[in-house]
């Protein structure tokens, strides 16, 4: 199970931990995190806004949109600058950074006529959403074959990993 940073017993009252579905998005400020859990082939997209102490996090299934339907968190195409829009209407400025989780090949061994490499085209959608938005990703934890949680700390902008082999790990 993932652990937050240590919280001094005054900011346990005022701390709250919002979760983010797959196809979802939220943000949080200093006062709260963001969770996100089964990252498979999906990658989370994280963005922060370190003056104002903010992060927005989307939980992406697919690369682009084929059709219009579905949350604009669903698709990297339209997550990144939902984000954007968000944190921006919430007061974030730039400089923005970034954070890439996910992207796991959970079927290895599978030739590729026979699937679709979701997880390498959430990825390279993902890393190309954000150069073409100008936001620098300053942390990675992508690829391989392993499920993933994530824990964001707006307050730090940190994030930490989870993985059933590897346990937690900030970032």
């Amino acid at each position: 199970m993932m652990m937050a940073r240590p919280i001094a017993p005054d900011d346990a009252a005022t701390l709250r931990s919002i979760t983010v579905g797959m196809g979802q998005f939220a943000l949080a400020r200093c006062n709260e995190h963001l969770r996100t859990l089964g990252l498979g082939s999906c990658i989370a997209v994280i963005i922060f806004a370190p003056r104002q102490q903010l992060a927005a996090l989307a939980h992406c299934m697919l690369p682009t949109a084929d059709q219009a339907d579905g949350s604009p968190a669903k698709f990297v195409q339209t997550a990144v600058p939902t984000l954007l829009t968000q944190l921006e209407a919430s007061g974030g400025s730039v400089p923005f950074a970034a954070a890439l989780v996910g992207g796991a090949s959970m079927f290895p061994g599978v030739p590729t006529e026979f699937m679709r490499d979701i997880a390498g085209q959430n990825i390279a959608a993902a890393r190309d959403a954000l150069a073409a938005a100008a936001v620098p990703i300053r942390h990675e934890d992508v690829g391989g074959q392993v499920g993933r949680s994530v824990l964001v700390d707006p307050a730090t902008q940190r994030v930490m990993v989870h993985t059933i082999r590897g346990g937690d790990r900030w970032l």
